[in-house]
């Protein structure tokens, strides 16, 4: 079958949830025997398709400017129109919002899937209006491209019931849930200097934070509510792994929490590092009041990492009874939670077990398979 995923996300983003997963079915998709392929030629830094030689592509320039992942996908539009109008796919899948293509291939009579991964934008308001921002108008896009697509692809059963609940316009039938699955391989407990490059020194035991810390990531939060914590236990640190090095706010937090050297931004350059800072944590702490998935959970499960989770939005579907809990309106659950696996060995060792066994019912091959199905089902 002939499958056509878009430039999109490949040209502006150089890693992240949204570009692996698309590259993830590109792989798994592959291996099932499909003709699953991208356009032959576009601007792109993204890491994960250097697995994938036989796909053109190099980035605009070697330096950076305002702007550049921008005018990489505005570029990148031609290249894929160009494979729609000639490489003649039986399905479009393309790999975020822009509807660049809906003219094209109404003409042609190409039916696409679009994947919705969550509902950020429209819960909490996010996108700016400004001339560089590729968020300005993804609300609006990302309606009239459910509205238009042969089916719809849910990452979570939250994010189905959002996308009804901000879209009702939408045909429920035409949305099928497809979880994600786990690229994380775990490192075995390894010697944790084996694959953290950098010259850091890690002191044990710690916490792990991973992923962007701004607005409804709700780090700021949990630091604060992990304080009493930190002070009280003397050698206990947490280590935060993602994003940009703290700014001056967050600084200015710790100061005042007495707890600047209990907290570390940590910069991992690769999975291998990230899985051995896994493997060797204390917990996983993943406080964010929504996401449309989780990938970060399941990569803690895989690595024998137990897992504490904010009851709320997506999480619990992917955590299952393999993860502890808080309520973040109750603060004090946070620290209760962590303490427990700090202290009670038992309960810590269950949490792995169940983890590990979790991790085995979200895999890309099930994805993949599951994709295929869509796809089958709605070609011309």
């Amino acid at each position: 079958m002939r499958i056509l995923f878009d430039h999109q996300v490949f040209s502006w983003q150089s890693y992240g949830g949204i570009s692996r997963y698309f590259a993830e079915q590109l792989r798994w998709l592959k291996s099932l025997g499909q003709d699953v392929f991208l356009p032959e030629h576009f601007y792109s830094e993204n890491v994960y398709l250097r697995e994938f030689p036989e796909f053109q592509r190099d980035s605009l320039t070697s330096f950076s400017f305002k702007g550049k992942k921008l005018l990489q996908n505005i570029l990148g539009r031609q290249a894929s129109l160009t494979a729609i109008q000639q490489k003649s796919p039986e399905v479009f899948h393309p790999t975020y919002f822009d509807p660049y293509f809906l003219k094209t291939v109404e003409k042609k009579g190409i039916p696409f899937v679009l994947t919705v991964h969550d509902m950020i934008h429209e819960i909490y308001g996010h996108g700016s209006q400004s001339l560089f921002s590729l968020d300005a108008h993804v609300v609006e896009n990302k309606r009239i491209l459910a509205e238009k697509a042969a089916a719809v692809i849910a990452v979570s059963e939250n994010t189905r019931q959002d996308l009804l609940r901000f879209c009702p316009q939408i045909e429920p039938s035409k949305i099928r849930v497809i979880h994600h699955g786990n690229s994380m391989i775990s490192s075995d407990r390894l010697t944790l200097s084996a694959t953290i490059t950098r010259g850091e020194t890690i002191n044990f035991p710690y916490l792990l934070f991973v992923g962007q810390r701004k607005a409804y990531k709700n780090y700021t939060w949990m630091v604060e509510y992990l304080a009493d914590l930190l002070r009280s236990e003397k050698d206990l640190q947490l280590i935060c792994v993602g994003g940009s090095a703290f700014d001056k706010l967050e600084r200015m937090q710790l100061e005042r929490l007495g707890i600047t050297n209990k907290v570390r931004y940590l910069r991992v350059d690769s999975d291998a590092a990230l899985a051995d800072l896994y493997s060797h944590a204390v917990c996983f702490i993943f406080p964010s009041q929504y996401e449309g998935f989780g990938i970060p959970v399941l990569e803690a499960f895989a690595c024998g990492c137990p897992v504490v989770l904010n009851r709320a939005s997506s999480l619990p579907e992917v955590g299952g009874d393999a993860s502890s809990y808080f309520e973040e309106e109750n603060p004090g659950s946070l620290e209760s939670a962590v303490r427990l696996i700090l202290e009670d060995s038992v309960f810590r060792k269950n949490l792995v077990e169940k983890g590990r066994e979790r991790a085995k019912q979200f895999t890309w091959a099930k994805s993949a398979a599951k994709h295929l199905a869509v796809y089958q089902s709605i070609a011309n």
